[in-house]
């Protein structure tokens, strides 16, 4: 009987572990995937709104991207780049895309959603790009340096001479180029403003240095030039020109996205990824999709189940193994739910400080990345699944630590199974048995 008992101690001890390293370890883990707060905590830990603009933004790889966004406008400097964007897709933008992807994600895992979904809302961003460049074109236009003469006249030569000194920005203005500096209206008096606009207009459109496509914007809208011009305000007068030359390319940048958008100016991330791979087909991130919300299903519904029933039934049976000594019958289960738990916690403990990191090094290490792709962009993504790692390996110790506090209740309990037994015999009507 004791070598049968060793043998149904060690066969029941390994079901009660495998049970318990199941339920303590790969349900903790696949319960965390289906929530929502693991993803937005790993974000938040990584900070990386803030670093999206700060970081990736600024990287030179996506200058000529962010460019072409803005209208092709060649603004001076990464930092009043990153302010326009973020007029354009503000933090709490950003925030709530992002959200609102983990919450169709997890959804999807919970099967409250047929379909894995993963796109972004451009239509607001699309629609603050223009006043976001007007306002950055106004405000730039304000700090320039305008130089006003000592005195005014009106001959032949100062139209000239304001008309080619005025030629030549407003032709590059057409071209996204803000000009360093703007020649005062002033030169010319009140008189000659009002009186000659429309001969000085004439020799702005035909200088040599006026191309066609701005000389024909600029004479379709000349009427909303003449009032600053007449008052003038050289600022004025400039803010409007450049609005008719600078909207028409924002214009033309929005229609290229929208080009590449589906209806609604939805961005989809997954048909993205499908079209930029060579070996990845929109149908393969389905497939994989489903058989991870499988898996995760699985582990949650019946894989859980089993492990539960596994460590209970298995416990009830090592505790009759050992009947009719009280003693054993606390300790033995005692001890395997101590030692269980014990091992579940050291490779709960291993696998949270050890994968992320592995994690992290494996994406910023990857040479799949395009040359496209920024460096900060990469070292972002490395961060986040490190904290998402961490966070999805997390939640395995209060579990563990129940189990293993309950496996030495269950050891001191044996201690002093001769006196529960006793008070078990008075109290319980059948306990003469």
């Amino acid at each position: 009987m004791t070598v049968l008992r060793a043998l149904a101690g060690l066969v029941l001890g390994m079901v009660i572990f495998a049970g318990l390293l199941y339920y303590l370890v790969v349900v903790n883990f696949s319960q965390r995937l289906e929530d929502p707060e693991v993803y937005n905590v790993a974000i938040r830990d990584t900070d990386a709104y803030t670093r999206i603009y700060d970081e990736v933004l600024v990287d030179e790889a996506l200058e000529d991207q962010a460019e072409h966004l803005l209208g092709g406008l060649d603004i001076s400097g990464s930092e009043e780049a990153v302010d326009l964007l973020k007029d354009v897709m503000p933090p709490a933008y950003l925030q709530e895309q992002t959200e609102a992807n983990i919450d169709r994600f997890t959804g999807f895992l919970r099967h409250e959603r047929a379909n894995l979904q993963i796109y972004a809302e451009l239509k607001e961003p699309l629609e603050r790009i223009s006043p976001a460049v007007q306002s950055k074109v106004h405000g730039i236009i304000d700090d320039l340096t305008i130089v006003e003469p000592a005195s005014s006249g009106c001959s032949v030569d100062s139209l000239r001479q304001l008309a080619a000194a005025s030629a030549e920005p407003y032709s590059r203005l057409s071209d996204g180029e803000l000009p360093d500096s703007s020649p005062s209206l002033k030169i010319l008096n009140r008189e000659c403003r009002e009186g000659n606009y429309d001969q000085w207009f004439e020799l702005v459109l035909n200088d040599p240095a006026m191309n066609s496509e701005a000389a024909l914007i600029l004479e379709s809208r000349k009427e909303d030039f003449r009032g600053p011009f007449v008052e003038g305000d050289t600022r004025e007068f400039l803010k409007a020109v450049a609005d008719a030359l600078v909207d028409p390319l924002v214009e033309d940048a929005i229609s290229d996205v929208r080009r590449e958008l589906q209806r609604g100016d939805r961005f989809d991330v997954l048909d993205w990824i499908a079209e930029g791979s060579d070996d990845i087909r929109r149908e393969d991130i389905d497939d994989q999709a489903e058989s991870l919300r499988d898996v995760v299903s699985t582990a949650n519904g019946t894989g859980r189940i089993i492990a539960l029933l596994l460590i209970v039934l298995g416990v009830l049976a090592l505790a009759a193994v050992h009947l009719p000594k009280p003693a054993d019958v606390l300790r033995w289960p005692g001890v395997t739910l101590l030692l269980g738990a014990a091992v579940c916690l050291g490779v709960g403990i291993v696998l949270n400080s050890a994968i992320p990191g592995q994690i992290n090094e494996a994406v910023t290490r990857s040479a799949d990345f395009s040359a496209d792709v920024p460096a900060s962009a990469v070292n972002l993504a490395g961060d986040l699944l490190e904290s998402f790692g961490k966070q999805t390996t997390a939640g395995f110790m209060p579990m563990s630590i129940t189990v293993i506090v309950l496996g030495a209740l269950l050891i001191a309990a044996s201690f002093f199974a001769g006196a529960l037994t006793a008070i078990l015999k008075r109290v319980l009507p059948w306990g003469g048995d």
